[in-house]
C-alpha cells in the first residue's frame, strides 16, 4: 500500500519551506482573504504563484483553504480571485461555504475542491453528498473514532484526517461563541479562543474546562494507514516553522516504521500534552492548557529543529548526458526520476591539445549540484572527436541544466485549468415578497405543546416518536447523527407514521431524507450565508433554510427578499457543540441542569444528548428581538427556539411577537443582528 500524504500547514514562505524540505507531500496555505486563519501572514496572489512554483519543483502539492463564510456582497470578488488563484497553479481548494463551492465547479470544473472540517462531516452519508455536490475528498471531523474513520475509508472519496494540532472544543463548523459573544466570527477565521481562557465546571475543578490537549495520532498512523486514510493532516497555520518541521517529521518516520520523537514533538508546542481520546474511544485525561513548562520547552529545542531544515532536501537524482561534436554547440541533457528531461547547449568544444575531456572530469563538474534539490547519479559523455570543455563551460552548462530541469519540474508539475466566466454564478434578483410569515416553534418537551395551535412544531425524533404526526409537525434531525443504521430506521419509522417535513442540520440529513421522499427545510447548522449556498440547498432539495444567526439584520433580511428562508428570532443562541462533556470530564455526570461558568460569572446552560453522543452550549441570555420584527419583514419563517419555557410561557412569548411588543425582557441579547454581524 501507497504511504499517505503527509498534508502541512504553511502560514508563511517561511513555514512552507521548512515544511518541503522535510518531506511534506502536500502544504495548504490560505490566501490573504477568505481563510479561516486569518491572523497567519498568508500569501497574496503573487506570493501563491511562488509557493505553488516551489511545490511543484519538489513534486508537492498546494492546497488552498479558502474556507469561510461569505456574503452576497463579497460574492463578485471573490469569483475573480478564485480564477486568478487558479491561474497560479494551486492543486484544490479547501471549502467550507456550499456557495463556494458551487461557484467554483461552475467555473473551473477541473478543480479539484475538498470539503473542508468546517462542513461538519462525520459520517458515510455525509461524505455521500459532499462528493455529490463535486468534492473529490473530504476533511472528516476532528472528533471521529477508529472505526468511524473506517466506515468513511471505504467510501468512493478520499479522506483527509486531521493528526496532529490543536483540537478545539467544539465540532467544527459548529461554533458562533467567539461571533456571539465579541463579534469575531470563527467561521470567518477571526477566532478569539474564547475556550481557551478561564471557564468553570460546577464543582470548579479545572480553571480551563473547555481547553482541550492538543490532538496527536502520529504513534497510530500505521493504524490509518491500514484503513485507507489517503491524507494526514497537520494543523497549525498559524504555527512556527520548527512546529511544522518537527511534525512533518515525526510523520515521516512513523510511516518509515519507526518511533518517531514524541519528546521533542510534545516539547515544540502542546498543552500539558496530547490526547487520542477522540480516536481510542477513551475520554479521559482529554482536557489541558498552555503552562509554563510547555513554553519553556519549545526554546530548548527550536535551533535543532531549524538546522534540520536549513539546507535544500534531495528529492531525486539527475542522469547527465553530454555530446560533444566538433564545430557545434555542446550539448548536455539532463533526466530526473520522474521522468522529466531536458537538453540545454553551450560553448562549441575545442579540439583537444593535450588530453580532451573524460567522463570522470564531467563526472566532478556534474556533482557540483550544491544547495539544490538533486544529486548526481549517472553521468556519460559522447565525445568522438577528442574535445574539450573547461570546467568553467562544464560548471556553466551544469547550471543551465539545473534551472531548466527546476522550470520542467514545476511545467509538469503544475495543473492547467479550462477557467469558464461565463459560468460566473449570479446572485438572484429582489423578488416581490407575497407571503404569510409562519412561526416554527422547536420544543424539548411534548407538554410545550399544551394549547397552542396554528404553529410549526419541530420535534426532536425521539419526541416525534411518541407524538401524533399531524401535518404541522415536522422532524429536527439531530446535530450530530451517531448510528446512521438506527437513525434511518427511526426515520423510516417516522415515515410510515405520517410525518413528511424534516428539518435538516447537516449534509447526511439531506441525503438520507431525500432519499425517503420527505420535504426538506434547512437548519441553522448548515450556515446559510449568502444566496448561492441558498441555490445549492434548493438544488439539493431543500425548500427553504434557516439563515445564518451570524449575519446582520440587514444582510439577512436582503438575503430573505431573493431566497426562501427563516431566522432564529427567539431562545438561546448555541453556541459549542460538544463531543465530549466537559462537566462529566472533569466532575462526574450531573444529569441535567447543566452550567458553565465563564470568567465574568455569566452561566451558559448545557443541552445533553445522549443518545447521539453530543452536548450543546447555549447563550447566557435569550435572544429576544420581538421590538424588531420590522426589519426582518422578508422572512417566510420565524424560528423560535425553547428549552425550559412552559407552554404558558410559550404563549405569551408568541404574544409578544404577534404584536411586537416593546415590553423587553430584563435580560435579553439581540445577537449580532444589530451589532457584529456579517455584512
Amino acid at each position: 500500500m501507497a504511504n499517505p500524504e503527509i498534508l502541512a500547514p504553511a502560514g508563511s514562505m517561511e513555514t512552507l519551506i521548512a515544511a518541503l524540505r522535510c518531506g511534506a507531500d502536500a502544504v495548504y496555505v490560505g490566501a490573504k482573504a477568505y481563510s479561516a486563519r486569518s491572523s497567519a501572514v498568508n500569501f497574496d496572489l503573487q506570493e501563491l504563484k511562488q509557493a505553488s512554483e516551489l511545490c511543484h519543483l519538489y513534486g508537492a502539492k498546494l492546497h488552498l483553504a479558502v474556507n469561510t463564510l461569505l456574503t452576497d456582497k463579497e460574492l463578485p470578488e471573490f469569483q475573480e480571485f478564485i480564477r486568478k488563484a487558479a491561474e497560479s497553479g494551486i492543486d484544490a481548494c479547501i471549502v467550507q461555504d456550499l456557495g463556494i463551492l458551487k461557484i467554483i465547479k461552475n467555473s473551473i470544473p477541473e478543480m479539484s475542491v475538498h470539503a473542508s472540517t468546517q462542513m461538519s462531516i462525520h459520517n458515510a452519508e455525509g461524505a455521500l453528498q459532499a462528493k455529490t455536490l463535486g468534492c473529490s475528498r473530504i476533511v472528516a471531523a476532528r472528533e471521529l473514532s477508529l472505526e468511524d474513520l473506517k466506515l468513511l475509508c471505504a467510501l468512493p472519496v478520499e479522506t483527509e484526517v486531521f493528526v496532529h494540532g490543536a483540537l478545539c472544543m467544539s465540532v467544527s463548523g459548529q461554533c458562533s461563541f467567539s461571533a456571539v459573544a465579541g463579534g469575531r466570527s470563527a467561521n470567518r477565521g477571526q477566532c478569539a479562543q474564547a475556550c481557551r481562557l478561564p471557564w468553570k465546571t460546577p464543582a470548579g475543578k479545572n480553571p480551563a474546562a473547555l481547553s482541550l490537549k492538543d490532538l496527536s495520532l502520529v504513534e497510530h498512523v500505521q493504524e490509518l494507514k491500514a484503513i485507507g486514510v489517503d491524507s494526514f493532516k497537520i494543523e497549525g497555520r498559524m504555527k512556527r516553522p520548527e512546529y511544522v518541521a518537527s511534525a512533518v517529521t515525526a510523520l515521516r518516520m512513523a510511516l518509515e516504521g519507526h518511533q518517531p520523537d514524541m519528546e521533542t514533538l510534545q516539547a515544540v508546542f502542546s498543552r500539558s500534552g496530547f490526547t487520542d481520546g477522540y480516536f481510542t474511544g477513551i475520554r479521559k485525561n482529554m482536557f489541558g492548557y498552555r503552562r509554563k513548562e510547555d513554553v519553556l520547552a519549545g526554546q530548548k529545542v527550536f535551533k535543532e529543529i531549524q538546522a534540520g531544515y536549513q539546507k535544500e532536501r534531495v528529492i531525486t537524482e539527475l542522469d547527465f548526458s553530454m555530446k560533444l561534436i566538433q564545430n557545434q554547440p555542446s550539448l548536455l541533457t539532463v533526466s530526473d526520476g520522474d521522468g522529466n528531461t531536458v537538453t540545454v547547449s553551450g560553448e562549441i568544444p575545442e579540439t583537444a591539445l593535450k588530453a580532451p575531456l573524460t567522463p570522470e572530469t564531467l563526472r566532478k563538474s556534474m556533482q557540483k549540484l550544491g544547495d539544490t534539490v538533486y544529486s548526481c547519479r549517472n553521468v556519460e559523455l559522447d565525445n568522438p572527436d577528442g574535445m574539450i570543455l573547461s570546467a568553467s563551460q562544464c560548471n556553466a552548462l551544469r547550471r543551465n541544466a539545473v534551472e531548466a530541469m527546476n522550470t520542467e519540474r514545476i511545467r509538469h508539475n503544475t495543473p492547467v485549468y479550462e477557467i469558464h466566466p461565463e459560468n460566473s454564478v449570479q446572485i438572484p434578483e429582489k423578488t416581490e415578497q407575497h407571503h404569510t410569515v409562519r412561526k416554527r416553534l422547536h420544543i424539548r418537551k411534548l407538554s410545550q405543546m399544551q394549547d397552542i395551535s396554528g404553529e410549526i412544531f419541530c420535534l426532536p425524533v425521539s419526541l416525534a416518536l411518541n407524538c401524533k404526526p399531524e401535518l404541522s409537525n415536522y422532524i429536527e434531525a439531530p446535530r450530530i447523527i451517531r448510528n446512521e443504521k438506527k437513525y434511518i430506521q427511526k426515520l423510516k419509522e417516522l415515515y410510515q407514521k405520517g410525518y413528511r417535513h424534516l428539518l435538516c442540520h447537516n449534509l447526511a440529513d439531506i441525503r438520507i431524507g431525500r432519499e425517503m421522499g420527505f420535504v426538506l427545510h434547512g437548519g441553522f447548522g448548515l450556515n446559510c450565508t449568502n444566496s448561492v449556498t441558498a441555490q445549492s440547498l434548493a438544488e439539493q432539495g431543500l425548500q427553504d433554510t434557516v439563515f445564518s444567526y451570524e449575519l446582520s439584520a440587514k444582510s439577512l433580511n436582503a438575503l430573505a427578499e431573493s431566497v426562501s428562508g427563516g431566522a432564529f428570532v427567539y431562545g438561546r443562541l448555541p453556541m459549542m457543540l460538544f463531543r465530549v462533556c466537559p462537566i462529566k470530564s472533569q466532575d462526574g455526570c450531573h444529569h441535567r441542569n447543566c452550567t458553565l461558568t465563564d470568567r465574568t460569572g455569566r452561566k451558559f446552560p448545557l443541552l445533553c444528548s445522549q443518545e447521539y453522543d453530543y452536548i450543546e452550549m447555549l447563550n447566557s441570555e435569550i435572544l429576544w428581538i420581538a421590538d424588531k420584527l420590522q426589519e426582518f419583514s422578508a422572512l417566510e419563517y420565524q424560528d423560535f427556539y425553547f428549552t425550559e419555557e412552559t407552554s404558558e410561557q410559550i404563549r405569551q412569548i408568541l404574544h409578544d411577537y404577534e404584536t411586537e411588543s416593546r415590553k423587553i425582557p430584563e435580560k435579553r441579547t439581540n445577537g449580532l443582528y444589530f451589532k457584529g454581524g456579517l455584512h
